[in-house]
């Protein structure tokens, strides 16, 4: 097991951030190997595994980080759009979101099967932490006056799916991506987020 210094595991732990990032935006999760990695990275293949159990856990790793830039966005976005009714910001906030994903291609590439794949390998756990992560910024949304009528958890999983289902649409012309985004957050926030500021 090679030894490195704190400064040392720096570099490489940023750089297989990058390269990784680069490589699962180009071509996918699947089609990606350990060792285009680490040729990527210029390290050893050994040592992938002193900081990262496997691809997968090294895309969980990035596609968390890239999703916090994402949600401090968000934030400003919120601060500048307190005067709507909560529905509306929470709609236009998520659609907002969505526009941001040209600037964030690994994420833009998931879809489905991206995430059907990474179900399948990776240890609940993980998922769990994700899921974790993405209810703790929708709970944020509390601090702006957005509340959740069917509880924390379920609104969690819901708009978990439905991004999902979004990514999903991005075959179709912008036009008919974002109206049919567009209805279908509609009917879900109808459900879900409480209309009335405290």
């Amino acid at each position: 097991m090679p030894k490195f210094s704190e400064s040392e595991k720096e570099i490489i732990r940023q750089k297989l951030l990058e390269e990784g990032e680069r490589l699962f935006a180009t071509f996918g999760i699947k089609k990606v190997s350990i060792d285009e990695i680490v040729q990527a990275t210029g390290i050893a293949k050994g040592s992938f595994y002193t900081f990262y159990v496997s691809k997968e856990h090294l895309y969980m790793d990035i596609a968390g980080r890239l999703q916090e830039k994402m949600w401090r966005g968000m934030d400003f976005y919120l601060q500048e759009n307190l005067d709507l009714p909560p529905r509306e910001l929470t709609k236009r906030c998520f659609l907002w979101v969505f526009s941001q994903m040209d600037n964030y291609p690994m994420l833009k590439r998931a879809d489905n099967e991206t995430t059907e794949y990474l179900y399948r390998k990776l240890p609940q756990e993980i998922i769990d932490a994700h899921t974790k992560d993405d209810r703790h910024e929708l709970e944020k949304l509390e601090s702006y006056g957005i509340h959740f009528s069917c509880g924390m958890e379920l609104a969690t999983n819901i708009l978990q799916t439905l991004a999902v289902s979004f990514l999903n649409l991005q075959n179709d012309s912008s036009a008919l991506q974002n109206s049919i985004m567009e209805i279908m957050l509609d009917g879900v926030l109808n459900q879900i987020v409480e209309d009335k500021h405290d």
